[in-house]
């Protein structure tokens, strides 16, 4: 194996496949990058055996030939180089490769590449585009909401229903909800509907571009994302979502509106402080304005005030500044709408633009004063 390549072209290729390298020292292998040189293409792989990334790039290329090195060490290497040519060939007797950039060299001890895992193959059952920035926005808008309990593998992740006209996303992790409806047409002649991980989310919304297009594969067990030369194959998460339904509100006693970009501000502030306790923040929306207190405690006493326009009776209610800072952070309006039942019933924050129609529910807790 035998290329040249720009120090530029692979620290970025070698950044969006590091996103799937295992993290653990279980099978060595794992914690590498495939790279394989056919036909004057670099292909670079990576895989943790839930998530696979594989990226092309065009090379120009002597001999092919393939290598699987330590992710972090080629990484850091090719960091430093200067943003020159780098030529590159492999010496296969010994799973060496040298580097040479300029006035520097390096060889580094890889791995026989027949030992590195191959990348799931996904035997679409559905196969069907979306657009690459509304799928990202719904992406970033149920992220946030997953759980990290890993003894509920189903809510560790989100659902991903696509039907012929709609696709919706939805992740809970009990204490507060995503969900998100959009209008998009799709290949679909029935019904879809599979559970991505968290993780799977996490590295999508990293790696999507906001043009073109994301071309998705779905079978039982994988699911596979084509876009920008990269491919994302996941495994999908067994078990079943519970019914969401049951949990949104289908009526509300007062509703309010307010400036996101104040009422952003205000939050992050109070959370200065109760952050250092649990977390709390009582919400108390009157007529005219809403005020944030956080729990008055060991650590001090927060108070704002954001102007708001309220229609229906005052409500109060304790929540976490977490989660509530959450969806504050992905909302691009510029107002916010809110909707309140009582001080024992789930907030709910709700945006509908051209992106779809976004729902959002923080379930109140008790003040710890």
């Amino acid at each position: 194996m035998q290329f040249s390549i720009n120090q530029k072209d692979l620290y970025q290729a070698l950044n969006i496949v590091r996103r799937a390298v295992a993290k653990n020292q279980t099978l060595a292998i794992l914690t590498g990058i495939y790279l394989k040189v056919n036909n004057n293409t670099l292909i670079l792989k990576s895989t943790d055996l839930e998530l696979g990334i594989e990226y092309k790039i065009e090379i120009e290329a002597t001999e092919d030939g393939a290598i699987v090195l330590p992710a972090n060490q080629f990484l850091n290497i090719i960091r430093e180089l200067p943003s020159e040519k780098i030529k590159m060939s492999l010496n296969v007797d010994k799973w060496q490769l040298e580097i040479r950039c300029g006035n520097s060299l390096f060889k580094i001890n890889g791995y026989d590449p027949d030992e590195f895992p191959s990348l799931p193959t996904v035997e679409a059952s559905a196969k069907f585009n979306l657009p690459a920035v509304k799928f990202k926005e719904m992406i970033e808008k149920v992220r946030i909401s997953t759980s990290k309990d890993e003894t509920q593998p189903a809510l560790t992740g989100a659902l991903f229903e696509v039907n012929p006209d709609e696709v919706r996303m939805v992740s809970t992790n009990t204490y507060r909800l995503s969900y998100i409806n959009a209008a998009l047409k799709t290949a679909v002649s029935e019904k879809v509907e599979v559970i991505l991980p968290g993780s799977t989310l996490q590295e999508l919304s990293n790696l999507l571009d906001d043009e073109g297009s994301v071309e998705i594969e779905v079978d039982n067990n994988y699911a596979s994302f084509n876009f920008a030369g990269i491919e994302v194959i996941s495994r999908l998460i067994e078990g079943k979502f519970p019914n969401y339904e049951l949990v949104i509100p289908d009526e509300f006693n007062s509703n309010f509106t307010a400036d996101l970009s104040n009422l952003h501000s205000a939050v992050k502030r109070v959370s200065l402080i109760a952050r250092l306790d649990a977390n709390i923040i009582s919400i108390n929306a009157k007529p005219d304005l809403m005020e944030i207190n956080s729990t008055e405690g060991s650590s001090g006493y927060a108070h704002e005030e954001v102007e708001i326009e309220l229609t229906g009776p005052e409500q109060k209610i304790n929540i976490d500044a977490g989660y509530f800072i959450d969806v504050l952070k992905v909302l691009k309006s510029d107002d916010i709408n809110i909707e309140m039942i009582g001080p024992l019933n789930p907030l709910v924050v709700k945006s509908e633009d051209d992106m779809g129609k976004f729902i959002y529910l923080i379930m109140p807790v008790r003040s710890q004063s």
